[in-house]
């Protein structure tokens, strides 16, 4: 029995000149649950590549459609010229494809996203071209630009092996890969807790500075940022959400601006909320006994219910760790008391590790805190110079980034 398709009511698509225009209540939706390969691009029967950017209208392509056949770049199958009133135009296989060079099935968001930034780049007057097959690496980027760049707008879970495996392929050819998450919709702005998939963080790019993920969506055509990333738990994550219209973009992609102290201050106060959580859900978690935190908190002489501002704080490159925030740091600063180093308590498996390739960050951060701990342990820590403190740190690291 043929997969169900999921019918939604989308209002028709307009054109102005070369670029389609989204209305404010299009919905974008899979256009099956089944595997259909929907591409952009297709070879003619004259062996030319024949694109649907947008300088075709509807009438002429339905034109076009009645005098030209066309086929799959890649497997080089049959395929359709799809002029609905829904979706954008675009070609289809004939039938189920086992096509294996595209990195997903497509979708409406998918096909939209990948032809606004063509536009995009195409306005910026950079050489785009549109689902570039690469044959030395048996691959296919959404978007090639310059022959420098290649651009990946990916709109569905991908497993981290294989994302690596694919920017890894892009640069064995030394183009720079760079992934841009699809969203379906705006997204709120300012600071706030982000939850983040395993794809997504192996999305984040480095460019000298604080890492950043960026977004693209298309029924706004807006980039998003999700920059200043302050690792929690688990998905969770802090961090700053900022737009820029594509209008205003540039390439290469601006670089998202550090925190002004006003901002890291909501930073502060989102732990200071999880650190308290936690805290209610260690005392309540049954055995005190075998319980880490709670053991902790008794070697150190500190009261369960109410640890010191000084841990729990926010930290750059804390990823490393898998523990939350206020567990690390408690275990660090004990593991100094008894004499014992960053590096034999990460042996142990005491301090667990998401990566072990990133031991020696995770030593260097905690042999940091420990030192700021010990500066700061006999003073009077409150709201106001708390805040101080950890932005100081915060500025220091970001400097040091950018060298």
């Amino acid at each position: 029995m043929h997969s169900q398709i999921s019918f939604i009511i989308l209002a028709k698509i307009s054109f102005i000149g070369d670029l389609f225009l989204l209305p404010k209540c299009f919905i974008f939706h899979k256009l099956e649950k089944r595997r259909v390969i929907c591409i952009l691009v297709a070879t003619t029967t004259r062996q030319q590549l024949f694109y649907l950017t947008g300088e075709y209208s509807r009438k002429e392509l339905l034109e076009i459609r009645l005098r030209e056949k066309f086929f799959c770049p890649t497997c080089h199958a049959p395929l359709l010229l799809k002029i609905g009133e829904i979706n954008i135009p675009h070609f289809a296989h004939k039938t189920l494809s086992d096509c294996q060079h595209f990195s997903e099935p497509e979708s409406s968001l998918h096909l939209h996203g990948k032809l606004l930034l063509y536009q995009f780049f195409h306005q910026l007057n950079f050489k785009a071209e549109l689902e570039k097959y690469l044959s030395e690496i048996r691959q296919r980027a959404d978007l090639l630009i310059d022959e420098r760049y290649a651009v990946e707008f990916q709109c569905s879970p991908l497993p981290v092996s294989q994302l690596l495996q694919r920017s890894k392929g892009y640069q064995q050819l030394s183009i720079s890969p760079i992934w841009l998450k699809g969203l379906k919709e705006p997204c709120l702005e300012g600071i706030g807790l982000l939850h983040l998939k395993v794809h997504e963080v192996a999305m984040m790019q480095y460019a000298g500075q604080l890492p950043y993920i960026l977004l693209f969506c298309p029924l706004d055509n807006r980039f998003y940022y999700y920059s200043n990333l302050f690792y929690v738990s688990s998905s969770r994550w802090v961090g700053k959400t900022k737009s820029l219209s594509a209008t205003k973009q540039i390439f290469p992609f601006a670089l998202p601006k550090p925190l002004s102290k006003e901002e890291f201050k909501r930073v502060i106060g989102i732990f200071y909320h999880v650190k308290k959580q936690y805290i209610h859900s260690q005392l309540y978690a049954g055995n005190r006994v075998g319980n880490l935190y709670c053991r902790l908190c008794y070697e150190l002489r500190l009261d369960v219910t109410n640890v010191p501002d000084l841990f729990g704080i926010p930290l750059l490159g804390a990823e490393c760790f898998k523990q939350p925030a206020v567990l690390w740091q408690l275990q660090v600063v004990e593991a100094h008391m008894r004499g014992v180093s960053i590096r034999r308590l990460i042996y142990s498996g005491r301090l667990a590790l998401n990566d072990t390739k990133k031991e020696q960050q995770a030593i260097t951060l905690a042999e940091d805190y420990i030192a700021l701990y010990l500066k700061y342990k006999n003073d009077t820590i409150d709201n106001s110079n708390i805040l101080d403190i950890c932005y100081d740190i915060y500025c220091k690291n970001v400097r040091k980034l950018r060298k």
